[in-house]
C-alpha cells in the first residue's frame, strides 16, 4: 500500500514539473521573441543559451525551485563510452521531497531553404524536418532520451502551421499516419503553438517557438 501511494505521489509531482518547465519554457520565448533578435543565421545552441538565460533568472524557477542543466549527458549501463552517451539540450529537476525530473530537445525548422551568412550551400528545410523526426521524435520513442520529456522546434524561417503540414507529411511518407503531430491546448499561459503526436501509449509534446513571427 505504501509503494502504491508513493507511486501516485511521485506521478502527481512529475504532472506539476512538468507544467512548470513548460510555462518557464514558453515565458523564456516570450521574452527573447519580444526583443526581435534572432534570425535564421542563428544557431540552434546559441538559441538555447538565450533561452537557459531567460529560464535561469525567471522568479518563478527560483519560487518553484527548480534546477536546470544545458547539455546533459545521459549516462546509462549499456553505454560503452561516455562520450558517445547521447545528449539533451535542456534537464530539469526538484526535490519533492524525491527527485523529480524533466528534459527538452529542440530543433531548428525553417519552412523552405535558405542562405545562412558567410556558407556557399544553402540549409534546405527537408533535411531539417527529416532531423527533426529521425533525431527528435523517434529518440523519445526509442528510449534514447527519456519519456518525461518534450521537443521545441525553433522556427528560424516561415509558417509554423506549414512547417507542421511539411512534418505530418513526412510521416505518412514513413507510413506512420497515426503519428502525425496534431494540435493541442496544454493550458499555457500566453502560449498556444502547442502540439502533440502519439505512438500507442507514448505521447510527445510539442511546443513550437516562431522566432521571426510578428508579435
Amino acid at each position: 500500500m505504501s509503494s502504491e501511494l508513493d507511486s501516485k505521489y511521485v506521478g502527481s509531482t512529475l504532472q506539476v514539473l512538468e507544467k512548470r518547465c513548460l510555462n518557464l519554457l514558453c515565458e523564456g520565448y516570450n521574452e527573447i521573441v519580444s526583443q526581435k533578435k534572432i534570425s535564421a543565421d542563428w544557431d540552434e545552441e546559441d538559441i538555447s543559451k538565450e533561452l537557459i538565460l531567460c529560464l535561469a533568472a525567471n522568479p518563478n524557477r527560483n519560487e518553484w525551485k527548480i534546477n536546470i542543466v544545458p547539455e546533459l549527458r545521459l549516462y546509462s549501463r549499456d553505454t560503452s563510452s561516455a562520450k558517445k552517451a547521447p545528449r539533451i539540450d535542456f534537464y530539469f529537476a526538484c526535490w519533492a521531497p524525491q527527485e523529480c525530473k524533466y528534459f527538452a530537445e529542440a530543433k531548428i525548422l525553417i519552412e523552405t531553404d535558405v542562405h545562412k551568412t558567410g556558407r556557399k550551400s544553402k540549409t534546405t528545410a527537408e533535411s531539417l524536418h527529416k532531423r527533426y523526426v529521425k533525431t527528435g521524435i523517434d529518440s523519445y520513442l526509442s528510449g534514447k532520451y527519456p519519456s518525461n520529456g518534450c521537443l521545441i522546434g525553433y522556427v528560424l524561417q516561415g509558417k509554423t502551421e506549414n512547417i507542421i503540414g511539411c512534418l505530418n507529411r513526412y510521416l505518412c511518407t514513413l507510413n506512420r499516419v497515426s503519428e502525425m503531430l496534431q494540435r493541442k491546448s496544454f493550458g499555457l499561459k500566453d502560449f498556444d503553438e502547442c502540439y502533440i503526436s502519439t505512438r500507442g501509449n507514448i505521447s510527445i509534446k510539442h511546443l513550437m517557438f516562431n522566432f521571426v513571427a510578428e508579435v
